[in-house]
């Protein structure tokens, strides 16, 4: 224990007499530093900018919204009195494709605004029509009778004075041949006329329906003939008598839910806000009496409101900024105005009637001018603002609306904010014309949505409007449709391609087979075409949304990774799914874009096919039974001949046969070089276009069989002509006294039958035939001895 104590002592003592290490935190270490960071090159200032055409400057502007990032846009809507046409769908699948790139692509917020027009002259006449038919027509004659003829004259009558005054000749007699005949200066008259040809098919069609009833089926045929020329007499005679405000809400409703669903059917999306004229009449009304506070419009006696475009010129604001050229043409002006508007109490003949006195038969609402209802322009100024406020980034539609309409639009709306520019950027779609002619809702010789889909799908008419710079004319002819089927056909052939090599892929690797992941040069330069093609699009995107352009840039991208593909069918080098793959879901995904329906799998489009199938609620079964029945019959067949002990050939015509179910069956087996199959699943028409091939080499294969057949026939016919001759003794050859009268020793004729002389060149020609038959009768003799 004292040990221990005096160790303890002497240890304490060294402790403190030893100087302190210096603490660990004052040693100074050597610096470290990070190596220097160079920050990227900022090449942003070379990106392209994006701009839109805008009819304001009828030209490319940049595009500056007001609000980054947002967007405010109105786009005049339907008016709905009758069937959406192909001018509709050229018009709103277009502006839906604008709204998409960029909403989807450049990543704008878009409060898209569009109306529904309720309130209308056009509207107005067509409700009160129908109703007038249906109850003084329809709901009146259950057959043709004395009467209805008699009318039906007189609706003719009425109708040929006011719209063909051309005609001056007996109306029962002369003007079917009138028609026919061919009308002097038709050319020329349609051009300051054109209904004209509307108003001909009318009358004609009820002339030749009432002079010859005899052979109408039935009163419902006869009143579908004449309707056209019924309904305007009978609008005249009892028009002012239709008061009940619902008649003339069931007509446009009826139509507003008719060109919702076209509107669907051709994928374009819906409005962020839908207005309607008839829930907006109290602001109008609030709107107008604004605009005549600021001094550019005026009331009138008769309750009518108008916009003083004579005031407005001569204050601080443009009249006209989108058509200045257009405002003194009268008859585009009264076209605006409406067919029920008089215009007697207006001060210019250039001002537009902001509000409407209501006269008997029309529908009608108070306000302080008394009863009558908005006039056509002020309805999108008041809704599009009410939304929008006093300036809105885009404003779209139809090229036929820029001057009156989008005009007055503009001039409106800026008087009642009493400021400079309204919108910003107005954005106006072509004319479409249909091989050439331009089509009209008024004129009626519009084809309809719903016919247009009878004979094309919404995926190819939304690559029409694609495919064309949205503010140019765009003509709907053979050549245009040709392009396109073949360029929708280009992109499905190849969508079923990546789809049947990435499955192909996964069963390999589902096997355990090893797949190589290594890229090669052939690779690293597609993945070079993609993103030149992306630097592409986005470069066609900001020049104005140029989808076209787009569109070629896929193309070629796709023709790029196909020469891949077939370079690579060998297996030397390997293909290499995952650049398809990136290449694929990058072309959906510009397509998607534009509105194109796509899978989800990201691997191509949807068909029409799939989606009739994806909707059917078929069971598994349902779906599995027809294949499993095909390689039920496949195994059947392979089981029989084996036991059978078949030949080879067989086996490979049970293959083929297979084969051929398959793609009954929507499924193609590709061969392979390494004796595999590629398998396929088809689109509805690579499923017909293989039938075709399949029924035409069938064909083709019976031909052969059947011209084999007559050879073979022909043959054995001339064989057993052979036959029968070599029998011949050549001896008797000649033996006929028809033809002559004496003989030598081996039976060649010596004279004819009138005792002559055989000539030389006969004798010579006999002896060569003798000769002939006496080789082939020793062949004869010879075989028998066998």
């Amino acid at each position: 224990m004292r040990f221990l104590r005096s160790l303890i002592t002497r240890r304490l003592f060294r402790m403190s007499s030893t100087s302190p290490s210096p603490a660990p935190s004052s040693v100074k270490k050597p610096t470290v530093k990070q190596p220097e960071w160079f920050e990227p090159e900022n090449k942003d200032n070379q990106k392209p900018t994006l701009k839109l055409y805008n009819s304001l400057t009828r030209s490319k502007n940049e595009f500056h919204p007001i609000k980054p990032g947002q967007i405010t846009w109105y786009s005049c809507g339907p008016t709905v009195y009758d069937h959406s046409h192909m001018g509709h769908a050229r018009n709103y699948v277009s502006t839906d494709i604008s709204r998409r790139i960029l909403q989807d692509y450049f990543g704008y917020h878009i409060n898209f605004i569009q109306n529904v027009t309720d309130i209308d002259d056009k509207i107005i006449i067509a409700a009160r029509q129908q109703y007038l038919f249906e109850e003084k027509l329809t709901n009146q004659y259950k057959d043709i009778n004395d009467d209805l003829k008699l009318k039906s004259k007189e609706y003719l009558k009425f109708y040929v004075e006011k719209n063909l005054p051309e005609f001056n000749g007996d109306l029962e007699k002369d003007f079917i041949n009138w028609t026919n005949n061919g009308i002097p200066n038709m050319a020329e008259l349609v051009k300051e006329k054109p209904k004209l040809p509307m108003f001909i098919k009318a009358a004609k069609l009820a002339h030749e329906t009432i002079y010859n009833s005899n052979k109408i089926n039935s009163i419902d045929e006869y009143l579908t003939k004449i309707k056209d020329v019924a309904m305007p007499h009978l609008d005249k005679e009892f028009g002012a008598t239709v008061t009940d405000p619902q008649i003339f809400k069931k007509l446009p409703s009826y139509w507003e839910k008719r060109y919702n669903e076209d509107m669907a059917r051709l994928n374009v999306l819906p409005p962020s806000i839908t207005t309607r004229v008839s829930e907006y009449v109290p602001d109008i009304i609030e709107f107008v009496d604004k605009i005549i506070e600021n001094g550019y419009a005026y009331a009138t006696e008769d309750g009518s409101v108008y916009f003083d475009t004579v005031k407005y010129e001569h204050s601080k604001h443009e009249y006209a900024k989108l058509q200045p050229w257009s405002k003194g043409d009268l008859s585009l002006i009264n076209d605006g105005e409406g067919s029920l508007s008089t215009g007697n109490t207006k001060r210019s003949s250039a001002d537009f009637a902001l509000w409407k006195a209501s006269k008997p038969g029309e529908p009608s609402w108070d306000s302080k001018w008394g009863k009558g209802r908005p006039g056509w322009h002020i309805e999108c100024s008041v809704m599009a603002s009410d939304i929008g406020g006093e300036t809105l980034d885009i404003h779209s539609g139809g090229i036929d609306l820029c001057f009156p309409h989008h005009d007055n639009e503009l001039a409106q709306s800026e008087a009642y904010f009493d400021n400079k520019q309204w919108i910003n950027y107005f954005m106006h779609n072509g004319h479409l014309h249909i091989q050439g002619q331009k089509m009209s809702k008024s004129l009626k010789n519009f084809i309809t949505i719903d016919e247009a889909l009878k004979d094309f799908s919404a995926r190819q008419l939304r690559l029409v409007f694609a495919l064309n710079p949205w503010e140019k004319p765009l003509d709907f002819k053979d050549s245009l449709i040709h392009e396109v089927k073949s360029i929708e056909a280009t992109f499905s052939k190849f969508f079923t391609n990546i789809r049947a090599l990435n499955s192909d892929y996964k069963h390999k690797v589902d096997n355990g087979e090893y797949v190589s992941r290594k890229i090669g040069d052939v690779e690293k330069q597609l993945y070079k075409d993609l993103a030149n093609a992306s630097e592409e699009v986005d470069i066609a995107f900001n020049d104005n949304l140029s989808s076209g352009q787009a569109i070629r840039v896929l193309q070629d991208l796709v023709s790029k990774a196909n020469t891949y593909i077939q370079l690579t069918s060998s297996g030397n080098p390997e293909l290499r799914i995952e650049v398809l793959i990136s290449i694929t879901h990058w072309i959906v995904k510009i397509l998607d874009i534009l509105g194109f329906e796509i899978r989800s799998d990201k691997l191509g489009w949807i068909d029409d096919a799939e989606q009739s199938t994806n909707g059917s609620g078929a069971s598994t079964e349902d779906i599995a039974l027809p294949y499993v029945k095909a390689l039920a019959q496949f195994r059947d067949s392979v089981r029989n001949l084996a036991i059978n002990k078949a030949e080879l050939t067989e086996f490979l015509k049970a293959s083929d046969a297979i084969r051929s179910q398959l793609v009954n069956l929507g499924v193609s087996l590709d061969d392979r070089p390494d004796g595999t199959s590629l398998v396929k699943f088809l689109n509805a028409q690579e499923k017909q276009n293989l039938i075709d091939q399949q029924e035409a080499k069938i064909k083709l294969a019976a031909e052969k069989e059947k011209k084999k057949k007559e050879q073979a026939a022909i043959n054995a016919k001339k064989q057993a002509e052979k036959e029968a001759k070599m029998k011949i003794n050549p001896a008797d050859m000649f033996k006929d006294k028809a033809l002559y009268s004496e003989w030598d020793e081996q039976g060649l004729p010596t004279k004819d039958v009138k005792g002559e002389e055989v000539s030389k060149s006969m004798r010579k020609k006999l002896t060569k035939q003798y000769q002939q038959q006496e080789k082939l009768y020793n062949e004869y003799l010879k075989s028998l001895e066998k």
